[in-house]
């Protein structure tokens, strides 16, 4: 228990962190440009009653930097092998932000049956409007993106502009009340993700329509969204509906409502989730 590490199938090394000593395991998902210790304030509040992983996606945090895998499905198959590194059966998975789209192509590539929940925190199911998408599809799923735009912000991660881009992204993800040295920590771990590796995932990222797998998940499932967030709390009611079952927590801002209210407030976060949890343990 405590630090360790694995090497993927294609040779990254995956930092990951395992305490707790519950006999549920929840395992802890980063966004994009995120790591692990993002989570520091939340896990210490769960790890009394649970077993909590997280880890650092490869070229992100403390793991491995490698060319390779700059895709959605590769960050998946590197989750398969983490739970078989650390043989889990079963466990409870939230995902931030990217890190939602991970496990929806998790579900998609190896089914729900090592899945015992899921939370979805702050994600749109696309993030940017299709070709086949009509605007008010567009609207419900909470893409904000055009294929120019895309594109536009990936050519800038990767020039002279990139730093002060980056820093603009976090800014809007987060409510005013973040205070500068928050800020100035949140920052240095966002650059801890190299370019190109970065420009290339996010392409990938945005690019999903992940509309079909939400009907086809069968777990009990929490969506989490946020009043001030940059994403749409709407879309975040939107995604819940299409889910079996699922159900939504918006919270406010006085409740750290931006778009990692984990870490602006992570004793209210705390208690939503183990309230969640707890109904999955006493459920059928």
């Amino acid at each position: 228990m405590g630090m360790g590490e694995f090497t993927t199938c294609d040779g990254c090394t995956i930092k990951y962190r395992d305490t707790g000593a519950g006999d549920d395991t929840l395992v802890l998902l980063h966004g994009w440009s995120q790591s692990q210790a993002m989570f520091g304030r939340l896990t210490g509040l769960l790890d009394a009653e649970l077993r909590v992983v997280t880890y650092d996606m490869r070229n992100h945090g403390e793991s491995g930097r490698t060319g390779d895998g700059a895709r959605i499905a590769s960050l998946a198959a590197d989750l398969h092998e983490l739970l078989d590194h650390l043989g889990i059966d079963r466990a409870h998975l939230l995902g931030h932000s990217m890190g939602a789209s991970v496990l929806w192509s998790y579900a998609d590539q190896y089914g729900t049956a090592r899945i015992r929940s899921l939370v979805v925190v702050d994600q749109p199911s696309v993030c940017t409007v299709m070709p086949w998408m009509d605007p008010a599809e567009a609207t419900d799923a909470g893409a904000i993106l055009d294929f120019p735009g895309a594109a536009g912000f990936a050519q800038t991660l990767l020039g002279p502009d990139s730093a002060a881009a980056r820093r603009s992204f976090l800014t809007s993800m987060l409510t005013p009340d973040v205070s500068d040295d928050d800020f100035a920590w949140l920052y240095a771990e966002n650059l801890k993700l190299p370019m190109p590796y970065g420009a290339m995932l996010l392409i990938d990222h945005v690019m999903q329509d992940w509309r079909g797998v939400l009907r086809r998940i069968d777990v009990p499932t929490l969506v989490v969204g946020g009043e001030v967030s940059h994403v749409a709390p709407a879309s975040q009611a939107w995604s819940a509906s299409q889910i079996p079952g699922a159900r939504l927590r918006v919270f406010a801002r006085a409740e750290g409502g931006a778009h990692f209210p984990f870490f602006e407030s992570p004793k209210d976060f705390a208690g939503v989730l183990t309230e969640f949890l707890r109904s999955v343990a006493l459920g059928p």
